[in-house]
């Protein structure tokens, strides 16, 4: 498998990274939410809402970056699985992978950045006993 291969299947595997981000930025949220009732801060509220949208953009931004580099090397040595998932992709909304870029050094620090928030909102939430 060549370098490019190899990029958009970690791209492809780290895409996951955002689903338990996401899990995690729910729950936080919604201890921040509550906490709003017994005099707990609207900012944390906000942190948890911007956690959780970081985790999603985790996932859409190493997605995004799979596709786009499966697509510009199509010829490549790809797996079929990601192939096949180029040519749904294509299908469902072709100008957007032809018009996509990829952005690796984005897709790697994103889950980090969204992790980073999620932690600083627990801290915020539950203080730090080490």
């Amino acid at each position: 498998m060549g370098n490019d291969a190899a990029m958009a299947v970690r791209h492809a595997k780290l895409r996951w990274v955002g689903a338990p981000l996401l899990l995690s930025g729910v729950v936080l949220l919604g201890f921040a939410v509550s906490a709003v009732f017994t005099g707990g801060s609207l900012l944390t509220v906000g942190l948890g809402m911007f956690g959780c949208g970081l985790s999603l953009a985790a996932f859409g931004v190493n997605h995004d970056t799979a596709m786009a580099v499966t697509f510009a090397n199509r010829s490549a040595d790809f797996p079929d699985s990601l192939l096949d998932e180029l040519k749904e992709e294509l299908d469902r909304d072709r100008d957007a992978i032809v018009h996509g870029h990829a952005t690796p050094k984005v897709a790697l620090a994103m889950p980090l950045v969204a992790a980073s928030i999620q932690i600083w909102v627990a801290i915020r939430l539950f203080g730090v006993s080490l």
